[in-house]
């Protein structure tokens, strides 16, 4: 699966802009979904990415999938996508209006972001803004694309303090209420998230990551399991088989896919599989397959 930079996400994803813009490699971009995806045939192949991104729509709307989950959002709708988190775009509606900000992790460093860098990342991926929030961030981005003209495209203070206000009126108006301030359990998962993403292929054993985190194996389920409801070793398999899931949109083989991602057995990939997913990998790549043919066909009577 190919884990894109911010060049190689423009270079693919927004092919109406100039070769400046394409070039630019600051901290902090922004976009606007009127040249997001323009003349791409999707839904497009699963990727990573280097960057986080957020996706606010003012018009129209987009379905993005993101992490074993489908997203549909429309005006006031906001679609949070984390860095190295498995997403792709199935559907973009013609009149598709909105902004696409983009961040690298280096940026949290600065000014009151740190406070905030545990919290944010386990803020919800999709939200739905009320009136109220909509119209400031609204106005939030429109002031970030003056300055990003004004400046020629380079990040200022002014920048990363509208950045800041955008995710933290995003804090609040996730229902779950994941903007509590972090504790050393949030911050310990964080870290355990970042490491797998890292390891996941050639690491399958929670004990590895413990010791990387300095912690106990009985601690980080602990820790893991209290933040996130599910236990390290659940993270382990489904990032596994959500990773997989790109891999069989391919027609590689099963038993390929199986060893590149380090099973013994092509037999026990596909009962991880099916225990994750509820059906095979070929049963899998069969619907796939199917979704895709019948959205060719109707791309073409449209």
């Amino acid at each position: 699966m190919e884990v894109l930079s911010n060049f190689q996400y423009k270079k693919l994803f927004l092919p109406n802009i100039t070769e400046k813009i394409l070039a630019n490699n600051a901290d902090v971009q922004l976009y606007r979904l009127e040249n997001y995806l323009k003349g791409i045939l999707m839904p497009v192949i699963p990727y990573r990415t280097t960057f986080n991104f957020i996706i606010f729509v003012t018009n129209g709307h987009i379905k993005q999938y993101l992490e074993n989950e489908e997203y549909d959002a429309e005006k006031g709708g906001v679609i949070f996508i984390k860095q190295g988190t498995i997403t792709a775009t199935l559907e973009l509606s013609d009149d598709i209006e909105g902004f696409f900000l983009a961040y690298e992790n280096s940026i949290l460093s600065e000014q009151e972001l740190p406070k905030h860098k545990t919290s944010i990342f386990f803020m919800n991926p999709f939200l739905t803004l009320d009136a109220l929030t909509y119209g400031t961030i609204t106005q939030l981005l429109l002031i970030m694309e003056q300055e990003f003209l004004l400046n020629n495209l380079d990040v200022n203070e002014v920048l990363i303090t509208m950045l800041h206000l955008i995710l933290v009126k995003m804090l609040h108006t996730d229902l779950d209420g994941t903007h509590k301030a972090a504790t050393r359990s949030m911050e310990l998962s964080l870290q355990f998230r970042d490491l797998l993403f890292k390891y996941h292929i050639e690491e399958k054993r929670v004990a590895f990551y413990a010791d990387k985190l300095s912690v106990t194996e009985n601690y980080l389920n602990k820790c893991v399991k209290n933040v996130t409801q599910k236990s390290p070793k659940q993270w382990i398999n489904e990032i596994d088989i959500n990773y997989s899931k790109a891999l069989l949109h391919s027609s590689r083989d099963i038993a390929e896919i199986a060893y590149e991602l380090n099973f013994h057995t092509a037999s026990h990939f596909t009962q991880l599989f099916k225990r994750v997913a509820g059906i095979t990998p070929k049963e899998y790549r069969q619907r796939f397959l199917n979704n895709k043919q019948y959205g060719e066909v109707m791309h073409d009577v449209l």
